[in-house]
């Protein structure tokens, strides 16, 4: 019985704006209605964003490491990559290595979409950290980059 009260004692205690993962969505959900708003005229999502940073990065990269690099599974970056595609954002070659690979590499439509871009992104960040002062500001990167 003892074990039964401290569970629903346990229960009863918790809180769901005490939970790390209730604001780590929260932040989130700010952070990416400040970058839509930014880049609502551009068309371009984040993980599109992403992706184009990182082949701009790279030069060109096979869809796989790109997806890695970038943080996306699977299915994820093979729509995005499709979505990039049909805009000629991007160019696909077959991997010589491996002709069932495909190699990703941005257009000129897509370095010029992505300096549009850059241009905005850091507006981006200081917005979403602007509740917060700079030594906060700092020591939440460091704490995200562990947690990543």
């Amino acid at each position: 019985m003892r074990a039964a009260a401290r569970r629903i004692e346990s229960e009863a205690a918790y809180r769901l704006e005490d939970q790390v993962g209730y604001w780590l969505r929260r932040a989130y959900q700010r952070h990416m209605a400040i970058f839509a708003a930014a880049m609502g005229d551009l068309d371009l999502t984040s993980t599109q964003f992403a992706a184009l940073v990182k082949l701009r990065e790279l030069e060109a990269a096979p869809q796989t490491e790109l997806g890695r690099l970038t943080g996306m599974d699977r299915a994820t970056i093979s729509g995005v990559v499709a979505r990039l595609q049909k805009r000629d954002l991007v160019q696909l070659r077959a991997d010589p290595q491996d002709r069932r690979a495909r190699i990703i590499a941005l257009t000129e439509a897509g370095e010029a979409l992505l300096a549009q871009a850059l241009g905005r992104v850091e507006s981006v960040s200081d917005q979403t950290l602007a509740p917060v002062g700079a030594a906060e500001a700092m020591s939440l990167r460091e704490t995200l980059r562990k947690l990543g």
